[in-house]
C-alpha cells in the first residue's frame, strides 16, 4: 500500500481480529483443602461429627459435589424415617410441642409454633403432647418474665382449674422460682430465685422415682 502524493512506501501486513483463544487466560492454583472445608461447611452432613471425624472425612471438590448432595439427601430421608420409630419409655409425636387442643384451663395465648405460652388468667395450665413412663427424661423452659409460675410434671389424672395448676394436685410436681418453692399439694423451700431470661431444666428419673429442677 502506498500513500497518495508521497514516495514513502508502507510494508504490507496481514491484520486479523483476535479471537478469545488468543487472549491470555488467568490461571491459578486452588487450595484443595480450603475448597473442601468450604464445601463441607456449606453442605454439612446431617450426622454428628466431632473434630476427629472431621479430620478423617473425604476431600470434597466440585467434581464430587453431586454425589455428596445425593448422600446428604439420603441421610435426611433416613433421619425422617427414624423420627417415626417408637422410642422406649415415651408415647407421643416428634417433636414435642404444647397441646393447645385439650388439658388446659384459663385464658392462654399459645405461639404459632406451639412452643411458647402466655397466661392471662388467675392460674392457667397447659400440657405437652407427649408422656413418658420409663427411663430418664428432661425438658427446658425459657422464662420470659419473672411472674408467678409453677413448672413441672403431671399425669393425665390431673384436672386443672383457674385456682390449681401443676404441683397443686396429688399427682403433679412443680418448681416455683418466683416464690423459691417446690410443690406437691404441700410446699417447701426449694432451689433459687429465677429471673427473665433464665432457663429451667426439668428432669425426671422414672426408674428411681425422682424429679429434679435445675436453674
Amino acid at each position: 500500500m502506498s500513500s497518495k502524493g508521497g514516495g514513502t512506501a508502507l510494508t504490507r501486513r496481514n491484520y486479523r481480529l483476535s479471537s478469545d483463544t488468543d487472549k491470555p487466560r488467568a490461571t491459578g492454583i486452588v487450595n484443595v483443602k480450603l475448597l473442601s472445608d468450604y464445601l463441607h461447611h456449606v453442605f454439612p452432613s446431617t450426622k454428628p461429627q466431632g473434630p476427629a471425624v472431621a479430620s478423617l472425612r473425604k476431600s470434597l471438590g466440585f467434581q464430587d459435589l453431586g454425589a455428596h448432595l445425593e448422600r446428604l439427601l439420603s441421610e435426611g430421608e433416613a433421619s425422617e424415617d427414624s423420627r417415626d420409630q417408637p422410642v422406649e419409655g415415651r408415647l407421643g409425636p416428634q417433636p414435642v410441642v404444647l397441646d393447645h387442643t385439650s388439658g388446659f384451663e384459663g385464658l392462654l395465648f399459645v405461639d404459632d409454633d406451639l412452643l411458647g405460652v402466655i397466661g392471662h388468667s388467675n392460674f392457667s395450665s397447659i400440657r405437652a403432647t407427649t408422656c413418658v413412663y420409663k427411663g430418664k427424661w428432661a425438658y427446658e423452659v425459657l422464662i420470659s418474665s419473672q411472674g408467678l409460675m409453677q413448672i413441672g410434671w403431671c399425669t393425665l389424672n390431673c384436672r386443672f382449674n383457674q385456682e390449681e395448676g401443676v404441683g397443686d394436685t396429688p399427682d403433679s410436681y412443680a418448681y416455683d422460682g418466683n416464690r423459691v418453692r417446690k410443690w406437691n399439694v404441700t410446699t417447701t423451700n426449694y432451689g433459687k430465685s429465677w429471673a427473665a431470661g433464665d432457663i429451667v431444666s426439668c428432669l425426671i428419673d422414672l426408674d428411681e422415682g425422682t424429679i429434679t429442677f435445675c436453674l
